[in-house]
């Protein structure tokens, strides 16, 4: 194998979690070491009209696969539930629903509380706000009073969208996306700081009958903020929710574990580390290299948890 010979200085590099490398004189390979972010603030925008007391109830059956995988990984975790009515009638419209505001993982009864974070009930409006919820629950003035504390100013931010209709909030979605990239910028390495999941319909031909819920139809503006923030998105049908939890916590594990490179590797030569010993390259439990992204990306039992520093070595391209 050559030799690379670089400048002996140390690169401080643009990423987000601000990590230094040194490259020495005459190198073989360019380190690199980060803890990633464990701090994850979850929201859920629940559809709390007519006939969605069934799905709440399973989403909740589901939910306890969802978290049991992230607390396994160390996550610190924030999760709290604003509603989809926004009528000044409502007495929770535009906030954040029950007491506390927010649950944790080392929140006493967390089983119990999650549940009435879930089973918000089925009196709200059928005009479906969803977004314009989050608006309202997020914004500064609302963050500073009741919703003090839920999020946090270094926590990836995980909205989870339920519902059976598409958002009928009065701005376009796009409008909504602004709003979330300005409090959660993109990471310096471009990948976002925030997505936004949907369960819901994802087509009239999906297989869960109308009669169900006396109407449905497909999300599309949830939709189209799951494309844009690069979320997931799962049908709410039947045995699809399984799925779906499934997805999404696969999406957010991988969000918080993928390991964004600076430079282009070359391939052959990419040995990766976690907690001093290495990693197989293997796509089921392992890690793979995502070319069109330059990140590792760590799979089933090879996920790191959260307080494993992470090493990985390499040639760059450049280094042929």
């Amino acid at each position: 194998m050559k030799t690379w010979a670089l400048l002996p200085f140390i690169f401080l590099l643009g990423c987000s979690n601000g990590v230094e490398f040194e490259v020495g004189e005459t190198s073989q390979n360019f380190a690199q070491d980060v803890k990633y972010n464990r701090t994850v603030d979850i929201l859920f925008v629940i559809d709390n009209g007519a006939s969605m007391n069934m799905v709440q109830q399973q989403l909740h059956d589901q939910l306890p696969y969802l978290f049991d995988s992230l607390r396994e990984l160390d996550m610190d975790i924030h999760i709290a539930t604003t509603s989809m009515t926004m009528l000044s009638s409502f007495p929770e419209s535009g906030k954040l629903v029950g007491t506390p505001k927010y649950i944790t993982t080392e929140t006493s009864n967390f089983v119990e509380e999650l549940k009435k974070k879930i089973f918000i009930g089925e009196n709200g409006s059928t005009l479906e706000e969803g977004l314009a919820a989050v608006e309202s629950v997020l914004s500064e003035s609302y963050r500073k009073t009741e919703g003090k504390g839920f999020l946090r100013d270094d926590s990836y931010l995980n909205i989870i969208v339920l519902s059976n209709e598409d958002d009928k909030s009065p701005k376009p979605w796009n409008y909504y996306a602004n709003l979330l990239d300005k409090l959660r910028p993109d990471h310096a390495d471009g990948t976002k700081a925030w997505s936004l999941n949907f369960f819901g319909v994802l087509s009239q031909q999906d297989t869960c009958s109308s009669s169900q819920w006396g109407f449905k139809e497909p999300g599309v503006k949830f939709m189209e903020m799951v494309n844009y923030s690069g979320g997931v998105k799962g049908s709410l049908c039947g045995t699809d929710l399984y799925r779906s939890v499934s997805s999404i916590k696969a999406r957010i594990i991988q969000i918080l574990t993928d390991y964004k490179l600076d430079r282009k590797p070359r391939v052959d030569t990419i040995r990766v580390y976690v907690a001093g010993n290495e990693v197989l390259k293997d796509d089921v439990n392992g890690w793979s290299y995502i070319a069109s992204a330059n990140l590792i990306r760590f799979n089933g039992t090879s996920v790191p948890n959260a307080e494993e520093g992470i090493r990985v070595d390499f040639l760059p391209e450049e280094a042929n």
